[in-house]
């Protein structure tokens, strides 16, 4: 995907993501997907879009573990971007219902207790002034719903066109894609915990843009405001040890099995720097942490194929 808007006219969400040190998680595909077609309808993605993936209904997802081969795709080609689908049967989407697994935990506990609360105390002053008074009322009563996420239903997004200050085409084109994700999970009466988990998490960030009145200009104290400014700027910041030291073995990995080996494991421990799970501080501008967490891969790899990988 192609981001072809400025920065300043850019989500704050997408920016989270794309300015990490280190880059390999799911949801940078997802922000690409959503708001990349948004702001540039020319722009071309990789990510088929829910309308043509036949795939379980909540309903039938809850009831059953194994695939549907009915839910297989009957193209080959996804009729909008041209890319090709999966010839097998989509598995059944992950829900968050079940207590002890990471889905539950990130939607019942960490998006609120974590994440919404960090990003709180990191703009506590600027929430707390007179202009973001209903900004921050609507954060809190979306908090309010993740704290009792096992009983509050999920409800569509709430679009200000008179406010927007995106074009309306982009607005329009928006507010009619969420409507069509959300809806099967709304009419199933769905909460923040039955319905599938990777809904409910972009779900959760797309009402803090929201709920904050990102896209609202008729407040400039909230028109574009970055609530994870903070958090990018440290981890910048914090990131310049781990950066230099992963791009002097990048630049200097040997073409052989041990090279392609390092290789897969800068991609694969990549994840362990989301600032969602380990938030930048100044504590670690001074450390290579992500040389750390990669001296510990064997220890914490549940299952090793890279063998099988570099052959």
């Amino acid at each position: 995907a192609t981001f072809r808007h400025s920065e300043e006219r850019a989500p704050p969400l997408v920016f989270a993501t794309m300015r990490r040190p280190i880059i390999s998680t799911p949801f940078a595909y997802y922000l690409a997907s959503i708001y990349v077609v948004h702001q540039s309808p020319t722009s071309i993605t990789a990510f088929a879009p829910h309308a043509f993936i036949s795939r379980p209904t909540p309903t039938t997802a809850a009831m059953s573990s194994s695939s549907d081969p009915t839910t297989a795709t009957t193209s080959n080609t996804c009729p909008k971007t041209g890319n090709p689908l999966p010839n097998l049967s989509i598995p059944d989407p992950l829900l968050s219902l079940t207590p002890g697994t990471w889905a539950y935990d990130t939607m019942s506990r960490r998006v609120n207790e974590e994440i919404l609360q960090r990003t709180y105390e990191e703009n506590e002053e600027t929430f707390n002034s007179p202009p973001f008074a209903q900004a921050l009322e609507r954060l809190n009563e979306l908090r309010s719903e993740l704290e009792n996420a096992s009983t509050t239903k999920l409800r569509h997004l709430q679009f200000d066109k008179d406010t927007d200050g995106r074009p309306s085409e982009v607005v329009d084109r928006e507010e009619r894609e969420w409507q069509d994700i959300l809806k099967p999970y709304i009419d199933n009466n769905d909460t923040w915990l039955s319905a599938p988990w990777l809904v409910t998490e972009f779900y959760a960030y797309r009402r803090l843009v929201e709920a904050l009145g990102y896209y609202d200009k008729s407040n400039p104290a909230t028109y574009l405001y970055d609530p994870f400014l903070v958090a990018k700027r440290a981890g910048l910041d914090s990131s310049v040890n781990s950066a230099e030291n992963m791009l002097e073995k990048v630049t200097s990995l040997p073409k052989t099995k041990e090279g392609v080996a390092l290789a897969a494991a800068f991609a694969l421990w990549g994840n362990k720097m989301d600032l969602s799970i380990w938030p930048a501080d100044a504590e670690n501008s001074s450390m290579d942490v992500f040389a750390e967490i990669l001296h510990a891969a064997d220890d914490n790899l549940l299952h090793d194929d890279t063998e099988v990988l570099t052959d």
